[in-house]
């Protein structure tokens, strides 16, 4: 079962993620903050995290920054910050896709499942 770390703030919106996560036969693993996300990576294996950029604690962005330097984990940024400079600098720290809020939970649970399709298989040799 893959195991995804959800770390955004919004308590409502972290509960509806981790249930959405769980249909698709997910093991989701809320966090509210950056601490508790690095924590929870310290201490566990995670195939994909989804984080927002605006934490209590402290910047997504940041927090991409520390993941990535200690783990080779997948990221997608779930996050209201829209700007095209926000976005040009979650791919440019390393993330697999950047969703915008508001947005369409169907569609974001076939972004998860299409990050974890490409970082779980080696790539084909048919072309």
């Amino acid at each position: 079962m893959k195991r995804i770390l959800v770390v955004e703030d919004d308590v409502m919106l972290n509960s509806g993620l981790c249930y959405n996560l769980e249909l698709d036969a997910y093991k989701a693993v809320p966090a509210h903050d950056a601490a508790a996300a690095l924590e929870k990576i310290r201490d566990k294996t995670f195939d994909l995290v989804i984080m927002d950029v605006n934490l209590p604690d402290g910047d997504g962005f940041e927090l991409c920054k520390k993941i990535s330097a200690a783990r080779d984990i997948p990221i997608i940024f779930l996050t209201a910050r829209d700007l095209e400079a926000d976005v040009v600098k979650g791919f440019d720290l390393g993330a697999d896709d950047y969703i915008t809020k508001p947005f369409n939970i169907n569609i974001f649970r076939k972004k998860v499942a299409a990050v974890l399709k490409r970082s779980g298989e080696p790539a084909s040799q048919k072309l």
